[in-house]
């Protein structure tokens, strides 16, 4: 089965240095190849994203609308953040 091919102008000029710079220092043989793995990382992340929207997300939004009295006050959760903030903060 022959390639499908699509032609793409960027006129962003540090994308384009950045590409052909991927080139230039031998991570990459092609701009084309550069542009095809970047497609692939966004297709990963895209997929990993939808995974977590069905395994985790969607489970936990079913699980919340079943008993919402088990939802966390926003200011609790506040606070959470803001002590793992200070954790992060600590251990650094």
């Amino acid at each position: 089965m022959p390639q499908s091919q699509i032609c793409i102008t960027l006129t962003d000029e540090a994308a384009i240095e950045f590409i052909r710079g991927k080139v230039r220092n031998g991570e990459y043989a092609s701009e084309s190849d550069v542009i095809h793995e970047g497609l692939m990382a966004l297709k990963e992340e895209s997929e990993e994203r939808e995974r977590w929207e069905r395994e985790v997300l969607l489970p936990a939004h079913d699980r919340l609308m079943a008993e919402p009295s088990s939802a966390i006050p926003i200011d609790q959760v506040e606070r959470n953040l803001e002590a793992r903030r200070r954790q992060r903060l600590k251990a650094s």
